[in-house]
């Protein structure tokens, strides 16, 4: 287990309001059905971490919450925001369960840029579980406000992912009760493999996980450039636009739910659809759902069916394949174009956080880019 802490702001910003978080022409390489709507009354990789940041082992430590007891995630009430002798403040507590990924832009980008953004500009702490499984027992769920579920597989590297990891019944009906009780599920797929001679293996631990939801992910490979014809893809690194008025783009954000309000355009390359019956549509393209969001008892559930959004490429705009001038020559098609001008990164993640962190008003983020 590796431990990031991600909390860099001062105590005096927890006074603040609510203001919670959390894109070459070579291609992403990354990777690779339709969803029935509903409504809810609502209307990182290879054997270890990409972050950089220094590890430590052992157990949790103190994490400055208090808990409602196994199967319950620490109540608003509880979460008390504890602060070191140096000023650095956390109140929310995040667990990333499985592998970063691991193509990208010029297939060789990292999820650095979005770990960044959380150290320098929120108040929360990650723990990284990205080598090895943990065990889902009610007491390790109590630990965390918000868990991110990303390719939980036994390798997770370029072309090899390894088998996909095995939870138990028991571990199921621990984070179920998890979520009825408040807490926050963020889910994401998409890693590795577009179907087409290869085995689609980020669904399988994941649609174990939310099978009390009725949140699945579909084992497709949808939004391909080279099977599209993206004229200026290659402007933000390689995935199609998913919204927006680019040139390319598919389907579109439901500017009227918590999850797709204020977005316009994310990178997407390779995505699964998802299917439920039940779920609130974020993205769709009228016959695939791309983002879904539903309430369970207490808790809130997020599902994305891609992991781009957490290239420092998408971030940043930036890439060793890609050549800056494009962006500033008036004569250029991807003039004023980079991943950081067109898609709303930031804002998806804001959003999502947002929403999966519900219960939690001690937590803030602080991003001039985001529409609040």
């Amino acid at each position: 287990m590796k431990r990031l802490h991600f909390a860099a702001r001062l105590c005096a910003v927890l006074a603040a309001a609510w203001l919670p978080v959390i894109a070459c022409s070579g291609g992403g390489g990354d990777k690779g059905n339709s969803a029935d709507n509903g409504e809810d009354g609502q209307g990182a990789s290879g054997a270890g971490s990409s972050s950089g940041i220094s590890s430590s082992s052992g157990d949790f430590g103190d994490i400055g919450l208090t808990s409602t007891g196994p199967g319950g995630p620490p109540p608003d009430a509880g979460n008390q925001t504890t602060c070191d002798d140096e000023g650095n403040c956390t109140c929310i507590n995040i667990a990333s369960i499985g592998r970063e990924g691991v193509w990208g832009p010029c297939s060789s980008d990292s999820t650095t840029a979005l770990q960044n953004w959380l150290n320098t500009q929120s108040t929360a702490q990650v723990d990284n579980f990205n080598t090895e499984k943990p065990t889902l027992t009610p007491e390790f769920l109590a630990k965390y406000d918000v868990i991110l579920l990303q390719w939980m597989v036994t390798k997770g590297a370029q072309n090899d992912d390894g088998a996909p990891w095995q939870f138990t019944a028991d571990e199921v009906n621990a984070l179920k009760d998890w979520v009825n009780n408040g807490g926050g599920l963020i889910a994401l797929s998409g890693y590795q493999c577009d179907g087409q001679g290869c085995t689609i293996h980020d669904v399988t631990a994941t649609n174990q996980l939310l099978s009390f939801a009725d949140i699945q992910f579909n084992t497709d490979g949808l939004l391909d450039p080279a099977r599209s014809g993206c004229p200026n893809c290659n402007c933000w690194g390689g995935p199609l636009p998913l919204g927006g008025p680019l040139p390319g783009s598919v389907g579109t954000w439901n500017q009227d739910t918590p999850i797709g309000k204020d977005i316009q355009s994310v990178g997407a390359y390779i995505a699964r659809s998802i299917k439920s019956t039940t779920a609130t549509v974020d993205c769709t393209d009228g016959t695939n759902n791309f983002a879904v969001h539903k309430e369970v008892g207490k808790g809130h559930i997020v599902a994305f069916g891609d992991e781009w959004v957490t290239y420092s490429g998408q971030w940043l705009g930036t890439a060793e394949c890609l050549n800056p001038q494009m962006y500033t020559d008036p004569n250029s098609a991807c003039y004023e174009r980079s991943a950081a001008q067109v898609f709303q990164i930031s804002q998806f993640w804001y959003n999502a956080i947002k929403y999966a962190a519900s219960s939690v008003e001690c937590f803030t983020i602080e991003d001039p880019a985001i529409i609040r």
